[in-house]
């Protein structure tokens, strides 16, 4: 949350960090579905634990290789995938902020611009230092990947699929 170098360098040289991201931005989607309305008992329920648990990864992967690909072949920057993913799962729980924004706000967009910020903020400043970018173009890699996986998200949830 303070945004330090340390803990950047941490996820870069530490390879069981994205194991430990993995679990971070499964248990926050567990807790955003709590507080977006589902039930305890709901979640008790197999299916719809593993169907909150796999939107998360889904958004995290996505997400991660979105933000990845802008940054290395619109931004020419370094870094690997990897990195990306432990970043990205490591920022996820500050995506609880929605849960506050959706009490205070009305609007879908500004609940999902409120509620990202911090978000968006985090990864942004992890590439920057691992990708030498300047804060502009990691800034506007982070948003680009956030942009993407919406549209992505958008797209998937037309599909119906049996």
């Amino acid at each position: 949350m303070r945004l330090e170098r340390d803990a950047f360098v941490w996820m870069d040289f530490n390879d069981r960090a994205t194991g430990d991201a993995a679990i971070l931005v499964a248990g926050t989607q567990i807790l955003l579905a709590l507080g977006t309305g589902a039930s305890i008992i709901s979640l008790l329920n197999p299916f719809t634990l593993v169907s909150v648990i796999v939107a998360g990864l889904f958004f995290w992967l996505i997400y991660s290789g979105a933000t990845y690909a802008i940054a290395r072949f619109v931004f020419d920057a370094h870094g690997g995938y990897p990195f990306y993913l432990r970043v990205t799962g490591f920022a996820y729980p500050t995506l609880l902020v929605l849960i506050f924004a959706d009490l205070v706000f009305d609007n879908f967009a500004l609940i999902l611009i409120v509620g990202a910020a911090l978000f968006v903020v985090i990864v942004s400043t992890g590439i920057a230092y691992i990708s030498d970018l300047n804060r502009e173009k990691a800034f506007g890699a982070a948003i680009g990947g956030y942009v993407a996986v919406t549209i992505i998200q958008t797209i998937m949830s037309g599909l119906r699929i049996f």
